[in-house]
């Protein structure tokens, strides 16, 4: 089976500063991984070379079985950040339906492009929200929504930029099951600083920090990630509690 990542022996540098260094990274689909790393890592080069925004100074990449230019349109991507203007009067279904204007010049939408949406907000849990304004969701029903646009073009890999930068603890368990539904049918790939959130989801950890390595998310020790943040560091283990007395 082919992988539909494939990055074999790419470099990378800024202005002579090599920042991804031999990268080997094969991904078979079905599969649920996250990226880890420090800032300036490399995390966001290693996505961007992903989507065909920047080329690499040397290697080979290849994405669902073809360049990342010509594979960016099967995939769903949602940003770190999306700015938009809380004046601006955009409802939800307008944002989700914008994601059907990629690869194509404008015009009305069709019933297809409605019902399509419609299908997708539904699947988030969001349906009654079709009418409402984008400016008065809830960070995590935003995110939802983002979702859903990436969704509605119909992707074959979901690729999320810390998708729980605004998502409270309370409804993280619902972003849970919706992540793992859709891996069901999609390959899905998770940029994340909290080592906490991907263990319950994830089936390996790519860890970025110039090199790249990965590991099962059952053998994330100390050392790995010492060594991925050159630094001292322990993990909080959230499935066990400690008897002692505070204070």
């Amino acid at each position: 089976m082919e992988a539909v990542i494939y990055l074999k022996d790419v470099f990378f540098s800024y202005d002579n500063q090599v920042v991804l260094d031999n990268v080997n990274l094969h991904i078979q689909e079905g599969t649920f991984f996250s990226i880890v790393g420090p800032n300036g890592g490399g995390k966001t080069t290693l996505v961007k070379l992903m989507l065909g925004i920047l080329k690499p100074d040397s290697g080979e990449i290849r994405i669902l079985g073809a360049s990342p230019r010509a594979s960016r349109r099967h995939i769903g991507y949602v940003a770190q950040h999306t700015h938009f203007d809380p004046m601006f009067p955009i409802n939800v279904m307008d944002v989700i339906i914008m994601g059907r204007l990629a690869g194509r010049w404008g015009g009305p939408f069709s019933r297809a492009d409605r019902r399509d949406a419609l299908g997708v907000l539904d699947e988030m849990g969001l349906k009654e929200f079709a009418g409402a304004s984008f400016a008065d969701l809830s960070g995590g029903q935003r995110q939802r929504v983002l979702i859903a646009r990436a969704l509605v073009t119909r992707p074959k890999m979901l690729l999320l930029d810390e998708p729980t930068a605004n998502i409270d603890a309370a409804v993280e368990d619902r972003f849970y099951s919706i992540l793992k539904e859709l891996n069901k049918r999609l390959t899905i790939l998770l940029v994340t600083h909290d080592l906490g959130f991907v263990s319950p989801l994830v089936n390996s950890v790519i860890c970025v920090n110039r090199r790249v390595r990965i590991h099962p998310t059952c053998k994330i020790t100390d050392k790995a990630i010492n060594e991925l943040y050159n630094r001292n560091m322990h993990m909080v283990r959230h499935d066990q509690q400690y008897a002692g007395k505070a204070g």
